[in-house]
């Protein structure tokens, strides 16, 4: 049984539409889905019967007439069927628009026409079916209690970036002799013994730090037992949490072979090492520096927290279904990069995403109309006042730096932010937001 069936009827018999003469019954479905039963009177047809006559008399040139002149008569002898189809299509297009328009219905996508009925001198009837923007309510927006999370920079994060900004000023020394490890830069080549051999050349060579990850875990075990020079066959296993899942648990046989080896030689951690990699006066400087980037990221991150937090409880409060369509969309612009994947894999990626792409579908929605509702756009004033700030740090006029953050899109996503900012001031306002115990 069709959802439409299922669905109750609101109102029991037609309604008229404009003053054209349409009746048109709402049949409401499930998740928003809409299907109207409309009926036009015989002259909607009529009329566009007209139309399609006066269309094709401009048109035919026939001996005996002057072009444009040719009876209605002998233009319905010859092309009365195409006539009549095109003026039940155009008949049916008009009326479909405005019975959706009188209805104050909103179509997501695409509306189906399905059951298109006419006889000369009875009404044009018809079925649309289409997925209608939902009704978003606002009923409850505050009274919720939020925890802001503890801001905390995790024990030795400062070192940790002091050793990243040591590697990134490290003197790579070759070595001649011992055998690669973690930290070490290899470069080695790569031949799959068990490949098809008609598929070319199975060799490629490749650049590696050990250690980062950036080769599977059995040919960085291969490559450790290795000296410059030498080669090896080894059984290569991908592991069981391999992206591709076709691919875990297979094994290759490879042969590697390490042409050189590279040892990091990295940078004193003094004062002299601090100036080098900013304007520092010392190390203790450069420490507190960072400590402090990391605490500020940190609040940050709370803040989103607390955000992510308090609209998770406005969406729960104020429940509405949405149609299928907007979260499909939502899926299929999740999953745009990855058109490569095996059927399956995608199908069962996709309905593993689904409850994350509803939620993020009613959370747009919600906050749009709150937004609309309250007023929250942000101001052609506060967008101009940070593109004045962006063009005095750079020391750029700000009619250049507008016209190059429009060409990239980046202005559109600085009004987004500056929205959003103001719609979580305004939900804040409402709430209560707590420190962690």
């Amino acid at each position: 049984m069709s959802r439409a069936r299922r669905a109750r009827t609101r109102g029991g018999a037609m309604s008229p539409g404009a003053a054209s003469g349409l009746e048109v019954n709402v049949i409401e479905g499930e998740r928003c889905r809409r299907t109207l039963e409309v009926s036009a009177p015989a002259e909607f047809v009529d009329r566009e019967r007209v139309a399609a006559t006066r269309k094709y008399a401009s048109r035919m040139k026939m001996k005996g007439f002057r072009k444009g002149r040719v009876p209605p008569s002998v233009i319905d002898k010859r092309f009365g069927r195409a006539i009549e189809e095109e003026a039940v299509e155009r008949a049916v297009r008009k009326a479909c628009d405005e019975a959706i328009s009188t209805r104050e219905l909103r179509p997501v996508d695409n509306v189906d026409v399905t059951d298109v009925r006419y006889r000369p001198g009875e009404p044009l009837t018809f079925k649309a079916v289409f997925d209608a923007w939902p009704e978003v309510p606002t009923g409850r927006l505050g009274g919720f209690r939020v925890e802001r999370p503890p801001v905390e920079v995790p024990e030795g994060a400062v070192d940790r970036i002091i050793e990243r900004l040591r590697g990134e000023q490290a003197v790579w020394d070759a070595a001649e002799n011992g055998r690669p490890e973690t930290g070490n830069a290899v470069t080695v080549v790569m031949t799959r013994l068990d490949g098809d051999e008609g598929g070319g050349d199975a060799s490629r060579q490749y650049d590696l730090i050990l250690g980062e990850g950036q080769a599977l875990p059995d040919i960085e075990d291969a490559i450790r037992t290795l000296t410059t020079g030498d080669e090896g066959d080894f059984d290569i296993t991908f592991p069981d949490d391999f992206p591709d899942e076709s691919r875990r648990g297979a094994s290759h046989k490879v042969r590697i072979a390490l042409l050189s080896r590279s040892v990091p030689r990295l940078p004193e951690v003094d004062d002299a090492f601090a100036r080098s990699v900013g304007n520092f006066e010392d190390l203790g400087e450069l420490r507190s520096r960072v400590g402090e980037d990391l605490e500020r990221e940190a609040r940050s991150q709370a803040e989103t927290e607390v955000n992510n937090r308090l609209m998770r409880m406005v969406v729960e409060a104020n429940a509405f279904e949405i149609p299928d369509t907007m979260v499909d969309r939502y899926t299929d612009a999740m999953l745009s990069e990855a058109e490569d994947m095996e059927p399956e894999q995608l199908e069962g990626l996709r309905k593993e995403l689904r409850p994350a792409s509803e939620f993020a579908v009613r959370r747009d929605l919600l906050a749009s109309r709150i937004t609309e509702e309250h007023g929250l756009h942000a101001a052609s004033e506060e967008v101009d006042a940070q593109l004045e700030a962006v063009a005095r740090e750079r020391g750029e006029p700000v009619g250049r730096v507008r016209a190059r953050l429009r060409k990239s899109g980046a202005l559109e996503a600085l009004e987004r932010r500056l929205t959003d900012a103001k719609l979580f001031r305004f939900l804040r306002e409402q709430s209560e937001i707590t420190e962690a115990s």
